[in-house]
């Protein structure tokens, strides 16, 4: 009997932190690791991060470009939607006049990415892929001059 106990033991013991690991972990990583709620501007502009990953990559294929050019249809829609809302930084601003500048540059910087995105649309739907990987760079530095600008250094 001897024999037999030490292995039953060892049975139920391995079944036994198994289950613990199994229930327990789901418990462990939700705990202090919860999704902070994104702004509504912030949800657009990862929207509009995700669809420009795409752009980069099938910018050099040209035999992409009418797919290229849906991608950034839809990421056009994204940066319309992006200009009339208010970027986390503007709460920093001390003044009312302080806050009408901030929020007047945000909104000439997005209403000149929407002109740029439209104009990447029309040179890849027109063939024109070297407008197109033109555009695609100077898209690339407004989007690093405007995060500089308006989006906390954190993020």
């Amino acid at each position: 009997m001897r024999t037999l106990f030490p292995n039953i033991m060892k049975k139920y013991i391995h079944l036994f932190c198994i289950s613990s690991i199994l229930f327990s972990a789901p418990f462990a990583f939700a705990d202090g690791h919860e999704e902070s709620e994104d702004t509504p501007l912030e949800e657009e502009m990862s929207a509009m991060n995700r669809e420009w990953r795409k752009v980069r990559r099938a910018i050099r294929d040209p035999e992409k470009n009418a797919e290229t050019a849906e991608i950034v249809a839809k990421m056009i829609k994204h940066a319309k939607a992006s200009v009339d809302m208010e970027p986390i930084l503007l709460a920093e601003q001390k003044d009312k006049a302080a806050k009408k500048k901030f929020m007047m540059g945000y909104q000439k910087a997005m209403q000149q990415t929407v002109d740029m995105l439209g104009e990447l649309k029309a040179a890849l739907e027109a063939g024109d892929n070297a407008k197109a990987n033109e555009l695609v760079g100077k898209l690339n530095d407004a989007r690093k001059k405007g995060h500089e600008a308006y989006k906390p250094e954190d993020d």
